[in-house]
């Protein structure tokens, strides 16, 4: 008979072990993120498990999301951009999806939102298609990754070369120097920036598959990114550079360096992150990885009738995003994380 319980530390090694063992998990099913979100976001995490007699058939990180205003959002997984029920059965899906919703009346949330990378066993939730992710598939011999791309994407490859541009990983010891860059492009493009303290959890949680990439031309760092590993695949999750080095290609110098190492360290794909349709980030992805790979995220509407959009990027957020462009660099890092945490 399978149960279903809230996840406790001394569950740590058996919750590591089923998502090293499942090929349905992702990277947003690591233990670790428990508690870098909880201590660097706030969100109030409700981890839930289905076991059969001491052996875990199921698992689903939850998150209480709590905003300013006090309304209530209960989502899997908030940053990231995976979520969702992970289990060997549909049984256990279903019972942890049950029990999901239960929480999310019982908290009062307006709804509940699974990052899911497909709609199976979704049964009678929402689901939306706005969000797609971007997969390269790798190989041994980059050369040939290199071939595939098109003569465009190889011309500002090489214009980043010719500019002198250069690449090097590092870790928290540079952080501050990846912050710099991230924290100002944020702040340009109008978007509340995370807490240095987050990328700083990150890359401490989880120190042996975390690291840094910063990019330089000459002695200054232009652009950086943080770069996560989670079985066959890396991610660029958070990547940045300031726009008046746009001209020599700094991002395109970053991708091609994390590509190509990717490919040599055996990894089998690189994942672009998810991106809403069309968008910026859509077009960028879409260059080196041409056939996005539709997300179905999925909705428990609770207390509301349609499927919300809760980010920065909403229309109506637009007078927001032009008067947090003009707030001075120093203003908008301090109060930037206090006001993302709102958007998960």
């Amino acid at each position: 008979m399978i149960s279903v319980s809230e996840y406790s530390t001394e569950h740590e090694s058996q919750w590591s072990q089923f998502v090293s063992e499942s090929d349905t998990a992702t990277i947003a099913h690591e233990i670790g993120w428990r508690d870098v979100i909880a201590d660097s976001l706030g969100h109030k995490p409700m981890y839930l498990m289905a076991t059969r007699g001491s052996e875990i058939t199921g698992i689903l990180p939850l998150f209480l999301v709590t905003t300013w205003w006090r309304a209530r959002y209960v989502v899997s997984s908030p940053w990231i951009d995976y979520g969702g029920v992970c289990a060997r059965d549909p049984e256990s899906e279903s019972l942890l999806l049950e029990r999901a919703c239960q929480i999310t009346q019982q908290h009062k949330a307006r709804f509940m939102e699974l990052r899911s990378v497909d709609n199976s066993g979704a049964g009678n939730l929402e689901i939306s298609e706005k969000k797609v992710t971007f997969l390269l598939e790798l190989n041994r011999d980059p050369d040939k990754i290199w071939k595939g791309f098109d003569a465009k994407l190889r011309n500002q490859v090489r214009k980043a070369d010719k500019s002198g541009l250069t690449t090097e990983y590092a870790g928290v010891e540079k952080l501050d120097l990846f912050y710099g860059v991230f924290s100002y492009n944020m702040r340009d493009l109008g978007t509340p920036v995370w807490g240095r303290d987050f990328f700083e959890r990150i890359l401490t949680r989880f120190n042996e598959t975390a690291k840094l990439i910063l990019v330089r031309k000459e002695d200054r760092v232009i652009a950086g990114g943080l770069v996560l590993a989670f079985k066959n695949r890396l991610y660029v999750p958070s990547a940045s550079s300031y726009r008046s080095y746009l001209k020599y290609c700094p991002n395109h110098a970053l991708y091609w360096r994390v590509i190509k190492d990717a490919c040599e360290q055996g990894y089998a794909y690189f994942d672009f992150g998810r991106s809403t349709w069309d968008s910026p980030t859509f077009r960028f992805k879409k260059q080196w990885a041409p056939q996005p790979r539709q997300l179905r995220w999925q909705y428990y509407l609770n207390s509301v009738n349609e499927i919300p959009s809760i980010n920065p990027n909403n229309p109506k957020y637009r007078l927001f995003i032009g008067t947090w462009r003009k707030l001075p660099l120093r203003i908008a890092n301090l109060l930037g994380p206090r006001v993302i945490k709102n958007f998960p």
